[in-house]
């Protein structure tokens, strides 16, 4: 909606032409749209503006004009403020933007469905050692578009009308200028004269509105529109009108308009988080694209999901604007009523890509009906226009049987023949020749220059500044923090935590050399935990990408402020995360208690966390896939972690790798918070000194503290001494450490905004499908399309007449429903009745809102949240425990495993849930009858996939799969919310007979319908009518002719429904559905006080009192149909061939096995056997250990949405929680036994700790049964949490306690009592590294280097020996006499000395692995306990 053509300021009125968003004081904010306080002027010309717009109406074509419905109040006011607004904005020295369109032969080339292949495990290999395979292949090229000619003057409304592939949305996405998707586009697209080519500038002036819904869930919808609105308020608005008071006014407007005024502070929800229903849903998303204001709009399919009467009105609303503010309007509609179809100028009919008619909306009919068609009564024009293409739906009149054409290119032929093509042909010259006379486009760039704010750069697409764009980014970021508070309470709640344990593990360092080493650990441990803490942001990067670019393409904000308005929203998070965390670790810590100290230590850490947080953003933003990006950033993690100093200090690191250290972040704020501490910091050694012992307190001279860097006869140690000696730090290098940090975090924000700016990886909203190899079908072949019109033919006709279906009586009585809210609880279903029987199809209708969905909801029990009452009874007994097995439940929303092709989906709903007496051929053949029947057999070895990825079915398709998978499981009773929304009228109608024959054959349903034809509606034999507030206004027969129905609305004072009228819609207006609509009867009194209620009660407590007995099987009821066995081999098959296709995630997993492998292996190259090269050991097997646990991480978004498909499958029964529990847990060994092999292999011999086959035996049965466990771990944890932002705070602070308390990081003598006592025990990973470490230690004798001996004078007068006898006594290690007559003490005899000062054995090692084995075994009972506990969604 053009809203900024309404305000327009001249640019003498520079006071509004800012570029902030400060309100002007004196300005009373005007909230409301009374368009009497508008001006003077217009109280005076009221009764012209009528007239003006009345007669608006009647200047086009009288005949165009018959039918169209007429306008109501409301639409009057709407029009009326419309053109007001416009003679105000023109008065103002405005220009309207009249932008209309020519398209001349327009081809747009796609890519065949044989361009690629579904990937599995073999994809990457095939690729890496194929080099055909590198250049890109597009397939078997094919026309998407061919040859298509069309134009639409701006105030005009084209439809376009298709079947689903006929290029519907390619074309109005083409016309959006959004070409990147396609192999090829050829022709041109003119917009005013202006050419596509240059019309990049101007994106977001040309809209493509997407047929689904795509929004921030926990954002209210106030919120979101509000947003929207402060991205796109112009510089030039009337004057003296403030931001704020224009974005009141516009947002009043609108939800008025579309009648969700009283949503405004309702989160808008999606199929996982409750919120707005899907009619509201819709609303919001039309509601949103009219804010992006632009004069060229394209709508694809805006009404799925409205009831007929908010269709129809929002269609007014298009034909109002497009009236006044002169927009260009095109749009398609899936089953679009007369009523609508009557609003629009043009229609253009589209199949397989060819245009077959193009012109005035009165003549497309006739045409057809001249080319031997004939039209059913009471059927649609849109219908029929597309019903013409489908050989089952079409009819062929007498005569014309060798004449009409019969493929798409015979449409094509027959319309470029034809008289009516020659003067549409003629009237597009015309219109080019008159924009090529006036240049509208002229006009039109310099409006959009005034538009802008002063500060937006001319040539860009954006109304609104840079920095304005931030700031509305930045509060919107902050409402969604703000809207999981949950997540924000998890957040500082695992920090709080975090901060006292890592306090107390390292609480008060000592002064003395002990206090060196865990010092350094206490600052590293720091660093890794808020590293940790952060990992879910790259999670997050991938949730709302497809929003982003949704907004890019309306032109709202530049992507790099999206970017900005993160960072700055990280500032004050991260800055309160890491105060708290310090607050309490550091002074626990024993740091140094100075401020600068404290203050310092702050400021690194708030900047390191800044750093990791964009770095792992940036993974995200430059990965396809949230496995891809997980397994990279494990691998830098680690790379980070291992060159930051402190496992392998500078002077051991190898030079190949030695490189890193000084591109590592973590490295510069390592060695900053190091010299923070050991600055001006002096250590004691005077009882640990060599030698040490109660003998050798004389011999003060001649002792020397064990630190690299220490003076003999000097029993203290400068902290500033240790750092340069040991670490190669330089403590005067602080400042400039820190600086770095930030200068990081800088880079790596830049890097996130070239990547936000220039990738895009949601495909642009489109869907590629991709085949099992060898079975990807020809597209937009005529040999093709004869081959499937024939299948689809031969299965209509074929399809049994008495299908065998076990039927009863459902019946409904008093059902109420209520759900807790803010402040109390709201009813949303008041005291509904009713029943469906055998042979009857009942259709539930009401506007939307009214409570279709919760009703259809509790009677197929699938409510979790809210209280329930009344009884439902199934042929007069309680329902039973397999009642949801033998539902059938179409929901709205369609939710399948995207890694399984649509055959192996319908199969495995096939196998579960039809009775398992059944032959699996028989069921195999049912289910291909049902792909044929849905015109998806083409489709059967199509990837389901999904639509974030841009890879799979489309939208429409995949609601096609969720009825087939309630289908083929030959259901008693079968629920279906909306079947037919977002479906074509052919497939609506083929769905609609296949039921009715459902129907005929004994099965009961009930089935929601928003937009019913007269055609479909009169398939239904009885209506459930709802209003809003779920209520009911009418239950009972439909009648011949819908007579009963009509019936009752006429006894009660409602006008007679005439025959050409679709009884549907008839209803709807009645009872005042719709945006606006309104009744003076109340409905649903009048009901309880009719004869029909009163016989529905008594037809009830008829039923009750004879309940129709049910003898076909007396079986006692099963709650799944299958055995437990059965089950559990069918969910393993099914979920191996999951991980299999998903290479991304499972081959990502071995690639980070040999990387990690490598470097872990290169970076301790052939360690030697010198006593610091024990520490290298250790280290080697604690990266071992840091791998497993990132790999919790890895298994956690995998795990949540396989839960996900889980709860739609056992909320249908398909099988019990045990067998996925079970599955989820063993799938992934095979691929972990391959990931740690390549681990092994690359790392345990290049490392050089090899020493017989025993040891590198048990080295890795312990780190595969390690793996094991950790991957079963993050199973566990995912499991117990509710979603992924709970996980990525819970799984932090487990980690901690995983890595901490394992006895590297503090040996456990070092550890307070209170965590020694039984954490330390109970830790997993302390069995581990006990086992390994004894393991790889067992067997070395430990040889002293140079560097690493402690060399010491003895008194004059003694050798080496004799001065050191005493110590040598219970000291460990060794001392030797060196030839300048000094002593070198060595501090390890063997690597059995190492790990005995830990309290370590090697005859622990069986003990150890059997010990890991059960606590994998534990994990597997977690995985399915907290299964269990959370197999039911909250809905």
């Amino acid at each position: 909606m053009a809203l900024e053509d309404q305000y327009f300021d001249d640019s003498s009125n520079n006071n509004n032409n800012n570029n902030n968003n400060e309100e002007d004081p004196q300005s009373p904010p005007t909230s409301n749209i009374d368009l009497e306080k508008s001006t003077i002027e217009f109280k005076s010309m009221a009764a012209a503006l009528e007239n003006e717009s009345q007669q608006y109406r009647l200047d086009e074509d009288k005949q165009d004009l018959e039918g169209r419905a007429a306008e109501t109040e409301e639409d009057f006011k709407l029009r009326e403020f419309f053109e007001d607004s416009q003679r105000m904005a023109l008065a103002n020295g405005g220009k309207a933007k009249k932008m209309g369109v020519s398209v001349r032969n327009l081809t747009v080339v796609g890519k065949g469905a044989d361009a690629s292949i579904i990937s599995d495990m073999l994809s990457p290999l095939k690729f890496l050692f194929n080099p055909f395979s590198w250049k890109k292949n597009n397939g078997t090229t094919f026309d998407i578009l061919h040859n298509v000619n069309t134009f639409c003057r701006d105030g005009e409304m084209l439809l376009v009308l298709g079947r689903p592939g006929a290029g519907c949305s390619t074309l109005l996405r083409v016309i959006a200028n959004q070409t990147d998707t396609y192999v090829e586009v050829r022709g041109t697209v003119s917009y005013g004269g202006l050419d596509s080519s240059k019309w990049s500038r101007y994106r977001g002036e040309a809209i493509y509105a997407p047929e689904e819904d795509c929004h921030h869930p926990t954002l209210t919808l106030k919120q979101t529109l509000d947003f929207a609105l402060k991205c796109k308020t112009p510089g030039n608005r009337l004057p003296d009108e403030t931001k704020r008071s224009f974005r009141e006014k516009i947002y009043t407007l609108l939800v008025n308009m579309f009648g969700i005024i009283h949503q405004s502070n309702t989160m808008v929800g999606n199929e996982y988080v409750r919120g707005l229903s899907g009619g509201e849903r819709k609303r919001t998303t039309i509601t949103e694209a009219m804010v992006s204001a632009a004069p060229i709009n394209c709508w694809d399919c805006s009404t799925r999901g409205l009831d007929a009467a908010s269709a129809l009105d929002y269609a007014k609303s298009l034909r109002i604007m497009s009236d006044t503010l002169n927009k260009t309007t095109i749009a398609t509609f899936y089953q679009a009523s007369d009523s609508i179809y009557r609003i629009f100028d043009k229609v253009m009919v589209l199949e397989k890509g060819r245009c077959i008619y193009f012109g005035p909306i009165n003549e497309a009919k006739q045409y057809f009906l001249d080319l031997g068609f004939d039209c059913e009564p009471r059927k649609s024009t849109p219908d029929f226009l597309t019903g013409v293409t489908n050989p089952q739906e079409r009819i062929i009149r007498p005569g014309f049987e060798n004449t009409a054409p019969q493929t798409s290119a015979e449409f094509e032929a027959a319309w470029l023949r034809s008289e009516n093509h020659t003067r549409i042909m003629a009237a597009q010259d015309e219109f080019d020749k008159s924009i090529e006379q006036d240049q509208p486009h002229l006009v039109f760039a310099e409006q959009v220059k005034a538009e802008k704010s002063k500060t937006t750069p001319k040539s860009r697409p954006y109304t609104t500044s840079f920095i304005t764009q931030v700031r509305a980014l930045t509060i919107r970021h902050f409402q969604l923090i703000w809207g999981n508070k949950f997540s924000l309470i998890s957040r500082y709640g695992s920090v709080f935590i975090q901060a006292f344990v890592y306090g107390s593990v390292f609480f008060q360092q000592p002064k003395d050399l002990s206090g060196l080493f865990t010092r350094g650990g206490a600052i590293f441990g720091s660093l890794l935990f808020n590293a940790f803490l952060t990992q879910g942001e790259l999670v997050l990067t991938f949730m709302g990408r497809r929003i982003l670019q949704k907004h890019k393409t309306y032109a709202m904000y530049r992507p790099s402020a999206f970017l900005i308005a993160q960072v700055i929203t990280d500032i004050p998070l991260i800055f309160f995360q890491v105060t708290l965390f310090s607050i309490i670790a550091y002074f626990m810590f024993g740091f140094q208690y100075r401020a600068d100290s404290f203050f310092i230590w702050i400021f690194t850490m708030v900047g390191m966390t800044l750093c990791i947080t964009n770095l792992f953003r940036g993974f995200g933003n430059f990965s396809p896939s949230l496995y891809v990006s997980q397994n990279v950033m494990s691998i830098y993690l680690l790379f980070m972690l291992t060159y930051a100093g402190y496992i392998v200090p500078y002077p051991k690191m190898h030079p190949w790798f030695q490189w890193f250290f000084w591109i590592n972040p973590f490295a510069y704020a390592f060695k900053a918070l190091m010299a923070n501490e050991f600055m001006n910091n002096d250590f004691d050694c005077s009882t640990s000194a060599i030698p040490y012992g109660p003998s050798y307190a004389a011999y003060g001279a001649n002792r020397i503290c064990a630190a690299p860097g220490a003076i003999q006869g000097n029993l203290t140690l400068p902290g500033e001494t240790y750092l340069s000696e040991d670490l190669d730090f330089k403590t005067s290098d602080r400042a400039l450490n820190v600086c770095v940090v930030y200068l990081w975090w800088l880079f790596f924000t830049a890097l996130n905004m070239v990547a936000l700016e220039f990738l895009d990886w949601t495909s642009g909203g489109y869907t590629q499908k991709v085949y099992k190899k060898g079975k990807a079908p020809k597209i937009n072949d005529s040999e093709e399309e004869k081959l499937q019109n024939k299948i689809v033919l031969e299965a209509t006709e074929n399809m049994k007449n008495t299908l065998e279906m076990r039927g009863g009586v459902f019946t409904w009585q008093h059902i109420k429903y209520t759900v807790p809210v803010p402040g109390g609880t709201r009813l949303l279903l008041d005291d509904i009745e009713g029943w469906i029987k055998p042979g009857q199809m009942t259709a539930l209708m009401g506007s939307s809102g009214a409570g279709k969905t919760t009703l259809l909801d509790v009677l197929a029990k699938r409510k979790t949240v809210g209280t329930i009452e009344g009884v439902a009874h199934l042929n007069g007994k309680p329902l039973g425990i397999d009642f949801e097995r033998i539902t059938g439940y179409v929901e709205q929303m369609d939710v399948f495993n995207p890694n399984l092709t649509v055959r192996e989906a319908l199969r495995f709903s096939a196998k579960m849930r039809q009775d398992p007496s059944i032959p699996l051929s028989e069921k195999f053949k049912y289910v291909e009858d049902v792909l044929e029947m849905m015109e998806m057999k083409h489709l059967g070895d199509a990837l389901v996939g999904d639509l974030e990825s841009g890879v799979g079915i489309s939208v429409e398709e995949r609601k096609r799969l969720t009825i087939g998978t309630e289908l083929v499981a030959k259901p008693h009773i079968l629920f279906l919310d909306e079947p037919t929304s977002g479906l074509d009228a052919q497939s609506s109608y083929n769905i609609i007979k296949f039921i009715r024959k459902l129907a005929d054959a004994g099965m009961p349903l009930v089935c929601t319908i928003h937009q019913p034809s007269s055609v479909l509606f009169e398939y239904f034999d009885r209506l459930l009518l709802l209003a809003k507030g779920g209520k009911t206004v009418y239950f009972g027969d439909i009648g011949e002719k819908s007579s009963a129905l009509t019936g009752y609305f006429v006894r009660h004072g409602v006008r007679p429904c005439t025959d050409a009228e679709n009884p549907a819609e008839y209803i709807l207006e009645a009872i005042g559905a719709g945006v606006h609509g309104k009744s003076d009867v109340d409905w649903p009194a009048a009901w309880k006080a009719s004869a029909e209620c009163a016989s529905v009660t008594a037809e009830l407590q008829q039923i009750e009192s004879h309940p129709v007995a049910d003898h076909s099987d007396d079986k006692p009821p099963r709650e799944f149909a299958t055995s437990l066995p059965y089950q559990f081999w069918e969910v393993y098959k099914r979920m191996n061939i999951i991980w299999w296709r998903d290479p991304f995630y499972s081959f990502g997993r071995w690639v980070q096995g040999i990387l990690v492998g490598l470097i872990i292996g290169f970076t301790f190259w052939n360690v030697q056997d010198s006593s610091s090269d024990m520490n290298q050991r250790i280290f080697f097997v604690f990266q071992a250990l840091i791998l497993g646990i990132l790999m919790i991480f890895i298994a956690l978004p995998q795990l949540f949405a396989q839960r996900e498909y889980f709860r739609r499958d056992y909320a249908s029964k398909f099988y019990h929680w045990i067998p996925f529990s079970i599955s989820i847990v063993l799938v992934e060994l095979p691929y972990l036994i391959v990931c740690g092999t390549l681990f092994f292999v690359c790392s345990y011999w290049t490392a050089g700790i090899d020493f017989n086959a025993n040891t590198g035996g048990y080295f890795y049965i312990m780190f595969i049964i390690y793996l094991f466990f950790c991957v079963s771990f993050g199973q566990a944890v995912g499991a117990i949490c509710a979603n992924m932002f709970m996980a990525k705070f819970i799984i932090p602070l487990l980690m901690v306690f995983l890595f901490l308390f394992c006895g590297v990081m503090v040996s456990p003598s070092a550890m307070p009592t209170f965590w020694r006592g039984w954490v330390y025990h109970l830790m997993p990973t302390r069995y581990f590294m006990e086992g390994v470490i004894t393991n790889v230690l067992k067997d070395v004798t430990v040889t002293c280097s140079d560097q690493d001996l402690v060399v010491f004078s003895p008194p004059s007068g003694m050798d080496c020996d004799t001065y050191t006898a005493d110590f040598q006594q219970y000291a460990t290690g060794n001392v030797q006499s060196l030839d300048n007559g000094q002593c070198g003490y060595c501090i390890y005899k063997n690597g059995k000395e190492y790990y005995s000062t830990l309290d370590w054995s090697e005859e622990n090692r069986g003990r150890n692995l059997g010990i890991l084995i059960c606590y994998w075994i534990f994990n597997i009972f977690l995985v399915s306990a907290f299964i269990y506990l959370s197999r039911k969604p909250t809905r």
